[in-house]
């Protein structure tokens, strides 16, 4: 059964509310810069669908990166009173553009520079005679008290197995901070770009590293964007929105909502501005396709290649229904709104600045 239209003002609601920050000096300014607040168009199913495709103000993002760097200063300052020297970095949706919040999190990785990992056939030259799990779990347990002693008035959180969030305090944003080390593969030994660069994960729980290729993710989700005109990163945005502002549950992760948008054509991907509506077109296809073919479905890897996106760590079919679920019903609500102006979705053209 399909919901009321007048639902869909309460989603305009919340993406308002997600994509500003009312405590931040510079929120008038950010807010001024939101497409939805600058068109003539009245559907307000249509300002989501434009204003959800849209970045976040860089203003946000950079704070994002700023909060992260006081975490990251404080760890890099203390970590040698327990003999550990670490590299930095992050990983998230952040990192490649696609996140949907002015407070978004960002991973903080901190990479043990005791050893590194080596892909298969690779050799090291001056074997690590530690332990890495073990090397992990203490540099785990060593940011835990750095971060609790150097920011009191923050929430430290130990309990997720991948990573330590801290957030609260004089903190404004949620940073976790992720005890990894850094992993060679074969094409990084043949390139020496970061791109190809790969990392392992501690599972704090499993006590086993888990390794990840978060600079290739990135990589690619940029090159398909350049060659799609952004049209990539807007389909990306849309969807993770719909699964952030449904009213039931969406059981999908937006790394695997990324995964399925950078499985589609580019050229269903490439609209012209003002056209944007016809990636929402284009996605419903591509989701209702999925659905009805198995085969295909479960032949899809994510972006880097490290495994299927629809499998029993990623994505599912429940998930992709219910994603399904909350683009129809968006689909319909334009349709529903633009029938009214003897407009069809494929083919209106919508005017902001």
């Amino acid at each position: 059964m399909k919901r009321p239209n007048f639902m869909r003002v309460d989603r305009l609601q919340r993406l308002r509310a997600r994509r500003t920050d009312p405590t931040d000096p510079m929120e008038k300014y950010a807010r001024a810069n939101e497409v939805y607040d600058r068109m003539t168009e009245t559907s307000s199913a249509v300002k989501y669908a434009i204003g959800a495709m849209q970045p976040i103000d860089p203003t946000y993002t950079h704070n994002t990166y700023n909060e992260g760097e006081r975490v990251r200063n404080q760890l890099e300052k203390n970590l040698g009173s327990y003999s550990i020297v670490c590299d930095f970095d992050y990983q998230g949706s952040v990192t490649n553009d696609t996140h949907i919040r002015a407070k978004s999190d960002i991973d903080l990785l901190t990479l043990h520079c005791a050893f590194v990992s080596l892909e298969p056939p690779q050799k090291p030259s001056s074997p690590y005679k530690g332990n890495p799990v073990d090397d992990l779990l203490i540099l785990r347990k060593a940011s835990i008290r750095i971060l609790t002693d150097r920011f009191p008035e923050a929430t430290v959180d130990s309990t997720g197995s991948k990573s330590v969030a801290i957030e609260g305090g004089s903190l404004r944003r949620k940073i976790d901070v992720v005890a990894s080390n850094w992993r060679n593969t074969n094409e990084y030994a043949r390139t020496r770009l970061k791109r190809d660069r790969g990392i392992h994960i501690l599972d704090a729980h499993k006590r086993i590293r888990l390794p990840n290729l978060p600079f290739l993710h990135n990589d690619r989700i940029h090159n398909k964007d350049e060659r799609t005109m952004g049209g990539l990163r807007k389909a990306i945005r849309l969807l993770k929105s719909l699964k952030y502002d449904a009213d039931d549950g969406v059981d999908l992760s937006s790394y695997d909502i990324a995964a399925i948008v950078h499985a589609m054509e580019d050229q269903d991907l490439i609209v012209m501005k003002g056209m944007e509506l016809v990636l929402l077109e284009k996605c419903k296809q591509f989701l209702d396709y999925l659905a009805g073919n198995q085969w295909y479905r479960e032949s899809l890897e994510v972006p880097n290649g490290t495994r299927k996106i629809f499998c029993s760590e990623g994505a599912s079919l429940t998930g992709l229904n219910e994603l399904r679920r909350e683009v129809d019903q968006l689909h319909h609500d334009i349709e529903n709104d633009l029938t009214r102006s003897f407009r069809k979705l494929a083919e209106a053209r919508i005017e902001y600045s």
